[in-house]
């Protein structure tokens, strides 16, 4: 069966100023307002998906056609360029095709952005330099942005990249978004935003690849008032063991994701410090490599402290991370602490440990940017 949209125009009862033509989809009438708000309702039983889809990407174009005799219909009228782009149109900033696969075992989310169709026009020619950036909220953005590469002067980009975040664990899934924003590149100018939509994590499944087609929209306001006491800094893979055999503990430090930017090139120097306290001696501190210009640094080192099983439940382990400066002082990145009076995923971490004995354990930990008695300098 064939669909169309029938028109009669002009209708008899309409008036200068208003839209009123006689709308009709297959002999069902449709509702239209006064121009400013054209809305149109359409009921259909059993309307194919494929056709839902075409309506999405095309949103009926007559629609979005001035109308003539209204002040602000003509193109050269203030209002007149944005209703003859289709201001209000859903579609008319693109529509962006990804899929989302959340691996549970590795703690990463794998994000795939395939390609776009039909982005606004943002350059003279009628073209853009279309790139994608994923943020995830709530967080640091700098320290949790992605992005593709930008590809030039097309309105119909694909990427096929895959953007992944590491580090994420079963309560991100439950309590964050991913923003996904389509941006044109400037070489002269500020980058330009296109249109984005947001994906709550808590959607997708474990281990089970979602795919995505959606309308870019305009953009949407950040909620400014999470807590910025516990900004997210990025995060830690730490590995935990105590080995009878050595009557002590072994601490690896093996990776970081995300880390917020601490230089003007937008990078950092990390390394990062580990104590176990109380620590009367002074001898805990152990310290790794710094890695240079870097906001995911891979370290796999290890360190051991001689400690008695027993005397483990007494103790924290703190962990921070620095970007190191050369002739200033070195700026702190962030901070956590595991041990018997830490809550979540840093108790569950340090418990474990001291019930598996021989047992290598890795978790991933967030860095905030406040560590309770912690000496911030190094």
């Amino acid at each position: 069966m064939r669909h169309k949209v029938q028109q009669v125009w002009p209708h008899p009862s309409s008036s200068p100023g208003s839209l009123q033509p006689d709308w009709s989809w297959e002999g069902i009438p449709l509702v239209a307002h006064l121009f400013e708000g054209v809305t149109i309702q359409i009921h259909i039983v059993g309307m194919p998906a494929a056709l839902e889809g075409r309506m999405c990407q095309q949103q009926l174009s007559a629609v979005s056609q001035p109308f003539p005799n209204h002040p602000r219909g003509h193109p050269e009228s203030p209002g007149g360029q944005e209703a003859a782009q289709g201001w209000d149109n859903p579609a008319a900033l693109g529509t962006l095709d990804f899929s989302l696969l959340y691996d549970q075992e590795n703690n990463a989310l794998h994000c795939t952005i395939n390609k776009a169709k039909g982005l606004k026009p943002m350059d003279h020619n009628g073209l853009a330099d279309p790139y994608v950036k994923l943020h995830l909220l709530p967080g640091a953005s700098k320290a949790n942005k992605l992005r593709t590469k930008t590809l030039r002067n097309t309105l119909n980009p694909t990427w096929n990249e895959t953007l992944t975040y590491y580090g994420i664990t079963d309560e991100d899934m439950i309590r964050k978004t991913l923003r996904i924003s389509v941006c044109d590149e400037d070489k002269f100018r500020h980058n330009e935003f296109i249109g984005e939509t947001r994906i709550p994590l808590k959607k997708l499944k474990p281990n089970q690849t979602k795919n995505f087609n959606i309308c870019l929209e305009k953009q949407l306001p950040i909620d400014k008032t999470e807590d910025k006491s516990l900004e997210e800094r990025g995060r830690i893979l730490i590995s935990l063991k105590y080995s009878s055999q050595k009557q002590g503990l072994q601490v690896g430090i093996l990776r970081c994701a995300h880390l917020a930017a601490m230089d003007a090139n937008g990078y950092s120097d990390p390394y990062v410090k580990i104590y176990l306290k109380p620590d009367e001696d002074k001898k805990s501190k152990h310290k790794t490599a710094v890695k240079k210009k870097t906001l995911n640094p891979e370290f796999n080192e290890e360190f051991f402290y001689e400690i008695k099983h027993g005397d483990l439940a007494k103790k924290t382990l703190e962990v921070t991370v620095w970007d190191y400066d050369i002739g200033k002082s070195n700026d702190f990145i962030g901070g956590v602490v595991l041990g018997i009076n830490a809550k979540g995923e840093r108790l569950k971490h340090w418990f474990d440990c001291l019930k598996n004995k021989d047992k290598k354990i890795e978790r991933w930990h967030t860095l905030t940017n406040e560590l309770p008695g912690a000496v911030l300098s190094d």
